[in-house]
């Protein structure tokens, strides 16, 4: 059947635009308006109008929306717990830095120097090693299928708080031995 045996309620297929059949002297509807030819279904509010190679868009059907991750009913993606449990450890982890920074001058002139150089390197290992978990942890996280913004801000707080201490110890090190 060619294009002009066509029936006229369906819509012809140019290569590029899907239109309807045109009776003589009706003009073409305006680009964004529905079809006005008899037999053709308006479109509902909110849904969308025919695409090419699909003439009328089905009820349910959004083209140009992406469709949900999840199955409808199955209830919305896990919520992103990971994540908030990363940036939760990493702070925590740089606030014990932070107030063992306040308190350590205090402690020089209550217990001497050996005590509190020996306790700043158990907390500097303390805090490594939770900046490190929510780094970690935040790295797992953005590789999962849940909301990735607290991850992300966890990789940053424990990626700069083990590097900032790494290179701390560095540096002590090279001052301990005289260079």
């Amino acid at each position: 059947m060619s294009n002009q045996q066509q029936h006229p309620d369906q819509p012809q297929h140019d290569g590029q635009i899907l239109h309807p059949q045109q009776q003589p002297g009706q003009p073409y509807a305006q680009p964004g308006q529905p079809y006005t030819q008899p037999g053709q279904p308006y479109p509902q509010p909110g849904q969308p109008y025919a695409q090419p190679g699909q003439p009328y868009a089905q009820p349910g059907q959004h083209y140009g929306v992406a469709a949900p991750p999840y199955a409808p009913g199955q209830g919305a993606p896990r919520s992103g717990g990971l994540g908030r449990t990363a940036l939760i450890v990493a702070a925590s982890a740089v606030a014990i830095g932070l107030l063992w920074q306040i308190v350590t001058p205090f402690l020089y002139a209550s217990v001497g120097f050996g005590v509190v150089e020996l306790l700043s390197n158990l907390m500097n290992l303390v805090v490594v090693a939770g900046a490190g978990t929510g780094l970690v942890l935040g790295i797992i996280a953005l590789r999962r299928p849940a909301p990735h913004l607290l991850a992300a801000i966890a990789i940053g707080v424990g990626g700069s708080a083990v590097i900032g201490t790494l290179v701390a110890w560095v540096s002590n090190v090279f001052y301990y031995f005289g260079f």
